[in-house]
Protein backbone atom coordinates (compact mmCIF):
# COMPACT_ATOMS: atom_id res chain seq x y z
CA UNK A 1 0.00 0.00 0.00
CA UNK A 2 1.34 3.98 -0.45
CA UNK A 3 2.62 5.46 2.13
CA UNK A 4 1.44 8.76 2.40
CA UNK A 5 3.45 10.39 5.27
CA UNK A 6 5.39 13.39 4.20
CA UNK A 7 8.78 12.08 2.84
CA UNK A 8 8.90 13.36 -0.70
CA UNK A 9 10.46 16.60 0.16
CA UNK A 10 7.35 19.11 -1.49
CA UNK A 11 8.93 21.87 0.75
CA UNK A 12 11.39 23.33 -0.31
CA UNK A 13 12.26 25.97 1.72
CA UNK A 14 15.30 25.36 3.91
CA UNK A 15 14.36 24.65 7.61
CA UNK A 16 15.79 27.91 9.20
CA UNK A 17 13.22 29.69 6.95
CA UNK A 18 10.12 27.19 7.26
CA UNK A 19 10.91 28.52 11.15
CA UNK A 20 11.10 32.32 10.21
CA UNK A 21 7.51 32.03 8.91
CA UNK A 22 5.79 29.80 11.13
CA UNK A 23 6.77 32.76 13.85
CA UNK A 24 6.25 35.53 11.58
CA UNK A 25 3.71 37.33 13.82
CA UNK A 26 5.86 36.89 16.67
CA UNK A 27 8.48 38.32 15.42
CA UNK A 28 6.74 41.26 13.77
CA UNK A 29 5.79 41.92 17.69
CA UNK A 30 9.08 41.97 18.99
CA UNK A 31 10.38 44.27 16.15
CA UNK A 32 7.67 46.78 17.01
CA UNK A 33 8.45 46.07 20.39
CA UNK A 34 11.91 47.02 20.14
CA UNK A 35 10.90 50.21 18.04
CA UNK A 36 9.09 51.73 21.18
CA UNK A 37 10.89 51.01 23.70
CA UNK A 38 13.77 52.76 21.73
CA UNK A 39 12.01 55.50 20.91
CA UNK A 40 10.37 55.89 24.43
CA UNK A 41 14.09 55.74 25.69
CA UNK A 42 15.06 58.47 22.96
CA UNK A 43 12.18 60.85 24.38
CA UNK A 44 12.30 59.99 28.19
CA UNK A 45 15.96 59.59 28.99
CA UNK A 46 15.33 60.66 32.15
CA UNK A 47 12.67 58.20 33.29
CA UNK A 48 12.65 55.38 30.79
CA UNK A 49 11.85 52.53 33.73
CA UNK A 50 8.35 53.06 33.69
CA UNK A 51 8.35 53.24 29.78
CA UNK A 52 10.16 50.04 28.98
CA UNK A 53 7.83 48.31 31.94
CA UNK A 54 4.61 49.76 30.02
CA UNK A 55 6.35 48.25 26.86
CA UNK A 56 7.21 45.06 28.18
CA UNK A 57 3.05 44.36 29.86
CA UNK A 58 1.34 45.48 26.51
CA UNK A 59 3.61 42.82 24.65
CA UNK A 60 2.86 40.22 26.89
CA UNK A 61 -0.78 41.26 26.98
CA UNK A 62 -1.14 40.95 23.40
CA UNK A 63 1.16 37.84 22.69
CA UNK A 64 -1.53 36.09 25.61
CA UNK A 65 -4.64 37.00 23.43
CA UNK A 66 -3.13 36.81 20.36
CA UNK A 67 -2.35 32.71 21.66
CA UNK A 68 -5.48 32.33 23.20
CA UNK A 69 -7.29 33.12 19.71
CA UNK A 70 -5.10 30.90 18.25
CA UNK A 71 -5.60 28.35 20.65
CA UNK A 72 -9.71 28.61 20.02
CA UNK A 73 -9.09 28.53 16.41
CA UNK A 74 -7.29 25.28 16.51
CA UNK A 75 -9.86 23.57 19.40
CA UNK A 76 -13.10 24.80 16.87
CA UNK A 77 -10.91 22.98 13.83
CA UNK A 78 -10.18 20.03 15.54
CA UNK A 79 -14.14 19.50 16.81
CA UNK A 80 -14.78 18.91 13.13
CA UNK A 81 -12.43 16.05 12.46
CA UNK A 82 -13.01 12.79 12.97
CA UNK A 83 -11.12 9.52 12.25
CA UNK A 84 -12.60 9.12 8.28
CA UNK A 85 -11.32 12.78 7.88
CA UNK A 86 -8.08 11.75 9.44
CA UNK A 87 -8.01 8.84 6.95
CA UNK A 88 -8.25 11.17 3.76
CA UNK A 89 -5.64 13.40 4.82
CA UNK A 90 -2.23 13.82 3.00
CA UNK A 91 0.72 12.52 5.26
CA UNK A 92 1.70 17.07 5.71
CA UNK A 93 -1.85 17.18 6.73
CA UNK A 94 -1.72 14.87 9.24
CA UNK A 95 1.64 15.94 10.58
CA UNK A 96 -0.35 19.27 11.25
CA UNK A 97 -3.33 17.59 12.69
CA UNK A 98 -0.73 16.09 14.87
CA UNK A 99 0.83 19.24 16.23
CA UNK A 100 -2.36 21.33 16.62
CA UNK A 101 -3.82 18.26 18.93
CA UNK A 102 -0.20 18.62 20.97
CA UNK A 103 -0.80 22.61 21.41
CA UNK A 104 -4.40 22.77 22.09
CA UNK A 105 -3.49 20.25 24.90
CA UNK A 106 -0.79 21.74 26.74
CA UNK A 107 2.19 21.03 24.85
CA UNK A 108 4.46 23.84 23.82
CA UNK A 109 6.91 25.43 21.10
CA UNK A 110 4.99 22.61 18.82
CA UNK A 111 6.99 23.00 15.26
CA UNK A 112 6.15 20.83 12.15
CA UNK A 113 9.63 20.17 10.60
CA UNK A 114 8.15 16.77 8.29
CA UNK A 115 10.00 17.35 5.18
CA UNK A 116 13.09 15.90 3.33
CA UNK A 117 15.75 17.04 5.62
CA UNK A 118 13.44 16.39 8.65
CA UNK A 119 16.06 14.03 10.02
CA UNK A 120 13.16 10.99 10.94
CA UNK A 121 10.92 13.43 12.86
CA UNK A 122 7.71 15.10 11.77
CA UNK A 123 7.11 17.37 14.92
CA UNK A 124 8.81 19.11 17.86
CA UNK A 125 7.88 20.10 21.41
CA UNK A 126 8.02 20.53 25.02
CA UNK A 127 5.46 18.74 26.77
CA UNK A 128 3.25 20.29 29.61
CA UNK A 129 6.35 18.96 32.33
CA UNK A 130 8.83 20.67 30.00
CA UNK A 131 10.48 17.44 28.52
CA UNK A 132 11.19 17.93 25.05
CA UNK A 133 9.79 15.66 22.89
CA UNK A 134 10.04 14.26 19.23
CA UNK A 135 7.12 13.10 17.34
CA UNK A 136 7.20 10.85 13.80
CA UNK A 137 3.57 10.53 12.34
CA UNK A 138 2.48 8.12 9.64
CA UNK A 139 -0.86 8.32 8.14
CA UNK A 140 -0.32 4.90 6.48
CA UNK A 141 -3.34 2.59 5.01
CA UNK A 142 -1.58 -0.10 7.30
CA UNK A 143 -0.24 -0.38 10.59
CA UNK A 144 2.96 0.64 11.55
CA UNK A 145 5.79 -2.64 11.04
CA UNK A 146 8.91 -2.82 13.49
CA UNK A 147 11.24 -1.17 11.16
CA UNK A 148 10.11 2.08 11.44
CA UNK A 149 10.05 1.98 15.09
CA UNK A 150 13.68 0.99 15.40
CA UNK A 151 14.44 3.69 13.20
CA UNK A 152 13.04 6.41 15.01
CA UNK A 153 15.02 4.89 18.00
CA UNK A 154 17.98 5.29 16.13
CA UNK A 155 17.43 9.03 15.59
CA UNK A 156 16.29 9.45 19.20
CA UNK A 157 20.19 8.04 19.95
CA UNK A 158 21.77 10.01 17.77
CA UNK A 159 20.49 13.62 16.31
CA UNK A 160 17.67 13.92 19.12
CA UNK A 161 19.10 13.09 22.29
CA UNK A 162 17.59 14.63 25.16
CA UNK A 163 14.56 14.21 23.52
CA UNK A 164 11.70 11.80 24.40
CA UNK A 165 9.72 9.92 21.87
CA UNK A 166 6.29 9.68 20.59
CA UNK A 167 4.93 7.90 17.50
CA UNK A 168 1.55 8.24 16.01
CA UNK A 169 -0.02 6.30 13.44
CA UNK A 170 -3.23 6.57 12.07
CA UNK A 171 -3.72 3.16 11.27
CA UNK A 172 -1.71 1.30 14.77
CA UNK A 173 1.50 -0.43 14.78
CA UNK A 174 1.58 -4.54 14.16
CA UNK A 175 2.71 -6.91 17.34
CA UNK A 176 6.23 -6.81 16.48
CA UNK A 177 6.49 -2.76 16.47
CA UNK A 178 4.28 -2.62 19.60
CA UNK A 179 7.29 -4.75 21.22
CA UNK A 180 9.65 -3.12 19.76
CA UNK A 181 8.63 0.48 20.95
CA UNK A 182 7.50 -0.41 24.34
CA UNK A 183 9.82 1.14 27.20
CA UNK A 184 11.44 3.26 23.82
CA UNK A 185 8.66 5.62 23.28
CA UNK A 186 5.17 6.65 23.23
CA UNK A 187 2.67 4.73 20.81
CA UNK A 188 -0.18 6.42 19.80
CA UNK A 189 -2.27 3.76 17.54
CA UNK A 190 -5.81 4.45 15.96
CA UNK A 191 -7.69 3.84 19.22
CA UNK A 192 -5.17 6.09 21.16
CA UNK A 193 -5.43 8.85 18.57
CA UNK A 194 -9.55 8.52 18.76
CA UNK A 195 -9.46 9.41 22.75
CA UNK A 196 -7.29 12.29 22.05
CA UNK A 197 -9.23 13.57 19.15
CA UNK A 198 -11.83 13.41 21.51
CA UNK A 199 -9.73 15.10 24.63
CA UNK A 200 -10.70 12.13 26.84
CA UNK A 201 -6.59 10.93 27.15
CA UNK A 202 -3.74 12.75 26.06
CA UNK A 203 -0.30 10.75 25.53
CA UNK A 204 2.32 11.86 27.37
CA UNK A 205 6.33 11.09 26.40
CA UNK A 206 7.72 8.65 28.00
CA UNK A 207 9.33 10.12 31.97
CA UNK A 208 13.32 10.21 31.15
Amino acid sequence: MTNTSSDSGTDAKPREWRFVWRHRHALVLILVVALMVGTWLALSPARPLPWVAAALVAATLVWWVRRRTHLAREERALALVDLSEVDRMPGTEFEEHVARLMRVHGYTAVTVVGGAEDGGVDVLGRAPDGQAVAVQCKRWNHPVPPNEVRALIGVLNTGYRGYRGMFVASNGFTEAAAREGGGHMTLVDRDGLARWMGGTEVPEPPRV
